[in-house]
Formats: C-alpha cells, sequence, structure tokens
C-alpha cells in the first residue's frame, strides 16, 4: 500500500500538480483519501524522500514539503552513481568534453540567439570584475551552467547541466586547493585565458555558426580541464554535499530559449 501512495503522489509531483515547496496534506487527510493506515503513509513518504522527492519536517510545524527534481538534485544521485564506479576525473572529463560542445552548438543554431549572446556576455563582463579567484570560478561555472539551459533542448540542458554540476564541484576543490593564493601570477594569466575563450565563443554563438560553437567550447574545456586532469585525472571523483531541501540554484537570467524540434 505504501508504494501505491508513493506512486500517486510522485505522479503528482513530477506531473506538476504539486510544485516545488508545496505542502503536503497532513498525514491524517492522506489516510482518508487513500484509505490507508498511518504507517503506510509513513512508509510512503519515507519513499519518497529518499528519491528525494520530499522533504519531510519534524516537529510541531512537521509533514512533507515536496522538492520538484532539479538537474543539481539529479547530479547529487549521479555522482554518487559515478563514485560507486569508481568513475575517475579523467573519465568524468572526457564525457563532459563529449556533451557541453553540443550544448553550444545548439545555442548557435537557435533564432532567438541575440538574447543568448546578451545573457551570456553579461555573465563574462560579471566574471571579469571578480575580486577573487574563488569568486572568478563560481562566475566561470555559472556561466558554462547557463550557456546549457539556453541551448534549447531540455534534454540535453538537464543532462549537460547535470553533468556540468558534477563537474563544477570536482573544479571547485582544485582551485581551493592548487589557485588558493590570490596573488599568484598563474591566476590571473587562467582568468584572462578564459575570458577570451568565453567571448569567443560567444561571438561564434552570435555569428550562428554551430560548427565554429563546437570547435571553440571544445578548445575551451579542454585547456580549463587540464588543472583538475593533472592534480586527480585518475583518482576516483569526490562527492559534492546533497542539494539544499527545497531549493534551485538561482537562475543568473530570464531568457526562455526557443525549443529546439
Amino acid at each position: 500500500m505504501a508504494e501505491l501512495v508513493a506512486a500517486e503522489v510522485r505522479r503528482r509531483i513530477v506531473g506538476g500538480e504539486l510544485r516545488d515547496g508545496d505542502e503536503l496534506p497532513r498525514e491524517s487527510d492522506m489516510q482518508d483519501e487513500f484509505q490507508v493506515s498511518r504507517p503506510s503513509v509513513r512508509e510512503a513518504l519515507r519513499i519518497l524522500e529518499t528519491e528525494g522527492l520530499v522533504r519531510i519536517r519534524r516537529g510541531k510545524v512537521g509533514g512533507g514539503v515536496v522538492r520538484r527534481p532539479t538537474a543539481a538534485s539529479a547530479a547529487y544521485h549521479l555522482a554518487l552513481t559515478l563514485k560507486a564506479h569508481s568513475v575517475t576525473h579523467e573519465d568524468l572529463a572526457t564525457a563532459r568534453l563529449a556533451i557541453e560542445p553540443s550544448c553550444a552548438s545548439l545555442a548557435a543554431g537557435l533564432p532567438d540567439r541575440r538574447a543568448v549572446v546578451a545573457e551570456l556576455t553579461r555573465l563574462v563582463d560579471d566574471s571579469a570584475t571578480c575580486p577573487t579567484t574563488s569568486a572568478f570560478t563560481e562566475a566561470a561555472q555559472a556561466f558554462h551552467l547557463r550557456l546549457t539551459e539556453l541551448c534549447g533542448n531540455t534534454t540535453m540542458t538537464l543532462l549537460a547541466g547535470t553533468l556540468e554540476a558534477v563537474w563544477s564541484f570536482q573544479e571547485s576543490r582544485v582551485a581551493r586547493v592548487i589557485l588558493d593564493t590570490e596573488d599568484h601570477p598563474d591566476n590571473m594569466k587562467m582568468r584572462r585565458r578564459a575570458i577570451a575563450s568565453h567571448r569567443r565563443l560567444i561571438a561564434a554563438i552570435a555569428a550562428g555558426d554551430s560548427d565554429r560553437a563546437n570547435r571553440e567550447m571544445r578548445k575551451h574545456i579542454t585547456e580549463m580541464q587540464q588543472e583538475v586532469i593533472g592534480t586527480y585525472g585518475s583518482t576516483v571523483i569526490d562527492l559534492a554535499e546533497a542539494p539544499t531541501a527545497g531549493t534551485q540554484r538561482p537562475r543568473a537570467g530570464s531568457v526562455a530559449p526557443t525549443r529546439s524540434r
């Protein structure tokens, strides 16, 4: 019975009937609706909590709160699976190199790419003013993640965005360990290269040149990934913390991409 209750609540969440942050009915109301015992309702909620679809609040203000699936939540579960299969940083980097350039290519083919170009340009301009290396690393990661979100294909957005989120944690770890000296000359050199590369990529997207955008992204990723691969290449990836319950990464803007067909 618990599985049946969980299946129906799951259907409502992924189907959009229940939105992120919505509170589930009280246990007593769910008992009445599904005609099941309280233990069955509680077991159903535990199933959904394990899947990351529900956050259970304890105490006086108890109950279940809906957590819609996101790339961030998917990234955590993907990282668990990758680590369980002893996936290395180099292996992860190869997969990213195979997928993310396709997002750049798709973005260049969008009929409304001017809006995409404008937002990506703003993100690069913001990254150029970051006061620290760690802030720049976060800004550069936001650029890549936003590009996947704006590529115009929902499936690719989620696949690439999930992979990008897993990679970003590995990259941030290296930034903390290797680039923790803010006045190190390699820091500014790396930042200038990344910014120039991002601008060339944006120019290719603006021109509607999908092949060039693909090449620019591939070249950029290959160069920027070397810091991680050179440090941790043959070692198994690390795990990020579980995504904060009920939250999503703030969107960098409000451009609504045209879906590719």
